[in-house]
């Protein structure tokens, strides 16, 4: 080897790669799928379905957003309340003086601001569960415009029979 020269390899002509299959003449044909529904016979089996949906869904949102769930019920907030007048007034008893009284009075009020606190998250839970009915309620009428749209354009087989009509009446 010389100064200044370099050396190169040979590869060979084959690679390390196996070679490509040749490719077909034609193309397979793809088959396509369509996903097919259980066809409903009639319309009133569309609002059974739907009304059992919407039943089993209003139950258990009735259920999950219980919020008695909360740890505090109305039951609970009365006698909480009770107990911390009676606190404040043996704690009135004992003070002498403006300062003392000022401090028992901060203590009545955080008393009741732990009532006022649960009042407020049974009322957040009761208004979620409230706005969760009325949408639940909206999609079953949403759902009943749908199946009497699909009734009236023939999907559920016939046509419902139109009434007729009287003149000169």
């Amino acid at each position: 080897m010389k100064n200044g020269e370099m050396t190169t390899y040979e590869t060979s002509i084959e690679s390390a790669a196996p070679a490509l299959p040749p490719t077909p003449d034609h193309e397979p044909q793809l088959k396509s799928r369509r996903l097919k529904l259980a066809k409903l016979r009639s319309a009133n089996a569309a609002r059974i379905i739907l009304g059992t949906v919407l039943a089993v869904l209003l139950l258990v949102t009735w259920l999950a957003n219980n919020p008695a769930l909360s740890g505090s019920t109305p039951s609970d907030w009365k006698s909480d309340l009770a107990q911390a007048a009676v606190k404040n007034t043996l704690n009135a008893g004992d003070t002498k003086g403006a300062a003392q009284q000022t401090v028992v009075n901060g203590w009545y009020l955080n008393d009741i601001a732990a009532v006022q606190a649960a009042q407020n998250s049974y009322i957040a839970g009761s208004s979620s569960r409230n706005g969760n009915l009325l949408a639940l309620i909206g999609i079953g009428i949403a759902g009943e415009l749908v199946i009497r749209g699909l009734e009236g354009s023939g999907v559920f087989g016939k046509k419902p029979k139109s009434v007729p009509v009287v003149e000169g009446i």
